[in-house]
């Protein structure tokens, strides 16, 4: 049997991490003696001022939000103004399509309210709760465009855009709380009212047929305005 060697320990060095993933002699940092010559008159341009020794695109210099991921962002938490007067309902009722935006719920809230007042204390809270995101989720629409496009340059920009980004979290976690509540399948006090996708009970099935896409916009787009929180 071969005889194991022994590794010398001046040798050991060398498993630790640099030596053992990127073994050998380290390449020179500049690309060229142009580029090292070209920031050395530039260091020496700025004699008496500071200044860092590193390139122009260095990573360290790199943007932690790019344009575009800003520009999409603003976009979508626009919509989440606009949601306002985008369908938020669609349902049929005695062969009738009846359809509205989240305002137009919030001026029939009354007629609604009357209705559901007659039903158990979680469809009272369902509707409070549906008509609390209604509002909330346009403010913090206008919350995230403000962080986003103010203060660039600012150096609290990007602890403010991370505060924004967490109220989008608190929003998708009150309509998590929404679906729960959704979820547990309260009896409607009077029945369908001839609207077939409502049904005797109001289920999530039932809340998915009625609601229109906005509200699950809104949805999307606080996903979209969380990724700050969670990145920065």
């Amino acid at each position: 049997m071969a005889k194991q060697e022994k590794t010398k320990p001046e040798e050991l060095r060398y498993n630790y991490l640099g030596f053992d993933v990127v073994p050998g002699k380290l390449k020179e940092f500049w690309a060229s003696e142009e580029e090292k010559k070209l920031y050395i008159d530039k260091i020496r341009a700025t004699a008496g001022t500071s200044h860092t020794i590193e390139r122009d695109f260095s990573m360290v210099n790199a943007s932690l939000l790019n344009t575009a991921d800003r520009i999409i962002i603003s976009l979508a938490s626009a919509l989440l103004v606009l949601s306002l007067f985008l369908p938020y309902y669609n349902f049929t009722a005695f062969g009738a399509t009846v359809r509205g935006s989240a305002i137009g719920l919030l001026f029939n809230i009354a007629y609604v309210g009357n209705i559901v007042a007659w039903g158990s204390l979680i469809m009272k809270l369902t509707l409070v709760l549906a008509v609390i995101m209604i509002i909330i989720s346009p403010l913090v629409g206008i919350a995230n465009l403000a962080a986003l496009n103010t203060g660039l340059k600012n150096p609290g920009y990007f602890e403010r855009l991370k505060q924004a980004g967490k109220l989008n979290i608190v929003a998708l976690g009150l309509y998590l709380l929404l679906f729960i509540l959704v979820m547990t399948g309260q009896p409607n006090p009077f029945g369908s009212l001839g609207i077939e996708a409502l049904g005797e009970n109001f289920t999530f099935l039932s809340f998915i047929n009625i609601t229109s896409f906005s509200l699950w916009l809104n949805i999307g787009v606080h996903f979209l305005g969380m990724i700050p929180a969670m990145e920065l």
